[in-house]
């Protein structure tokens, strides 16, 4: 199963994608979760990265001739990751 995993701030991010779906985690807590279809995928929450400082954690998937991964935090690229082929 592709995973992506970036630590952020003091939160660790993390996009799991199989053929059935794509799940976020934020610091191993379930935030998000879509089915697999074709096309985009958007999973996001919010994260608290400082006291009282909070941010908008998107992940985008991108299903087609493979698999591409995007986390983003407030707009800005963290990680990106392509995968040829997802399998369970």
């Amino acid at each position: 199963m592709p995973t992506l995993e970036v630590q952020y701030h003091d939160a660790r991010l993390k996009v799991e994608i199989d053929d059935d779906s794509a799940r976020l985690y934020i610091n191993g807590l379930l935030r998000d979760e879509a089915g697999a279809g074709s096309g985009t995928q958007r999973l996001s929450s919010t994260v608290q990265t400082d006291y009282e400082w909070h941010e908008f954690i998107e992940a985008v998937v991108v299903r087609g001739d493979g698999v591409d991964v995007s986390l983003v935090a407030n707009s800005q690229e963290l990680a990106h990751e392509h995968y040829a082929k997802v399998s369970s």
